[in-house]
């Protein structure tokens, strides 16, 4: 059985997506598992042991192409990759996403049977079956990759988030000198502003830690310049790593470390999956309540407002994160490790 699964980004929902191939694999033992993904987030889960083999598909590229012209050539990319769909003959095609980006890759592999996970933009016209993922409990971690499990018989007793094992870190060693031991990890930076917490929270935050414990900041390229203003009033034992790690680097730093404090962005989520001690910030987005296990705990101050998702009403204040103030969020993260 041949089985092809879309979920073309971003970081966290990939992470989050990863339970549903050992459910899928105990669903059906001989599955080989396609994984069709874009480039930048496919080190999530390249060499992941359940996965057969990845699909990349370059939607930022071929954007890039097209606005400078090269229309034709990546006209004939995405030809090539849709005949190499169909000459895999999948039995199961799974768009996670739900999205025309991603379910145009599960129409054009014709796969004998489509199943769309929350069918958006008019996408369920291309699939033989649609999932709703309110199906499971919300206030779950990956709820609604669980009732598409569930959908298609599978025993979803043990549905838990799986990352690589085997991860490609060439400059992991040197990292961790870095570092050192018994460190932490702050994931202060995702998308969108009202999903952040306020830089001078994050300094406070560090100075409540004694200074024989070293802090590691982590995040992406974009993050750099925010990251450096965040260093300019930190503690000593605060090491900035934001912009110098690749995803799979990130991932073997957040395995080896003491815990994570982060806002709702996939670093955060890995955390999680990694089964280390973390503490999740939300508060305009609030993915989840419930994170399957006593080794993290999600800090959410409930206004008549949120979550407000991208639409915030507060005028730029985003009160439910200032709720959370640098000694509450500190409180409950000595609570977190009393419960481990």
């Amino acid at each position: 059985m041949k089985v092809l699964i879309v979920r073309l980004s971003a970081l966290g929902d990939l992470v989050m997506a990863t339970p549903l191939l050992a459910a899928l694999k105990t669903r059906f033992p001989n599955a080989e598992i396609h994984w069709a993904v874009q480039p930048e987030f496919a080190d999530v889960i390249r060499n992941h042991p359940l996965i057969d083999q990845l699909i990349l598909i370059p939607k930022g590229r071929w954007k890039e192409a097209f606005k400078a012209g090269k229309w034709l050539g990546v006209w004939r990319e995405i030809r090539a990759l849709k005949q190499q769909l169909r000459a895999q003959e999948f039995d199961l095609a799974l768009d996670l996403q739900g999205l025309i980006k991603s379910a145009l890759w599960v129409k054009w592999s014709s796969a004998k049977r489509k199943v769309g996970l929350n069918a958006k933009e008019g996408t369920a016209r291309w699939m033989d079956e649609v999932v709703s993922g309110d199906a499971v409990d919300g206030a779950l971690i990956s709820s609604e990759y669980e009732a598409l499990a569930a959908y298609l018989g599978c025993d979803t007793r043990q549905f838990w988030m799986q990352l690589p094992t085997q991860l490609d870190t060439p400059k992991s060693e040197s990292l961790f000198a870095q570092v050192g031991n018994n460190y932490l990890v702050f994931c202060p930076f995702t998308t969108r502003p009202q999903k952040h917490w306020f830089a001078e929270n994050w300094q406070s935050l560090a100075c409540l830690f004694p200074s024989w414990q070293p802090i590691v900041i982590l995040g992406g390229p974009a993050d750099v310049a925010a990251a450096q203003a965040l260093m300019q009033a930190m503690p000593q034992q605060v090491v900035n790593l934001v912009g110098q790690t690749q995803i799979q680097e990130a991932i073997a730093l957040i395995r080896r470390a003491q815990g994570v404090i982060g806002v709702d962005t996939g670093l955060t989520h890995i955390g999680i999956a990694e089964k280390r001690p973390t503490l999740a910030l939300f508060g305009s987005t609030l993915p989840y309540q419930n994170p399957r296990t006593q080794q993290a705990q999600v800090l959410y101050h409930k206004m008549p407002c949120s979550p407000c998702r991208r639409h915030p009403t507060c005028d730029g204040r985003f009160d439910c994160m200032r709720a959370l103030t640098p000694d509450r969020v500190f409180q409950a993260w000595q609570h977190l490790l009393e419960q481990k």
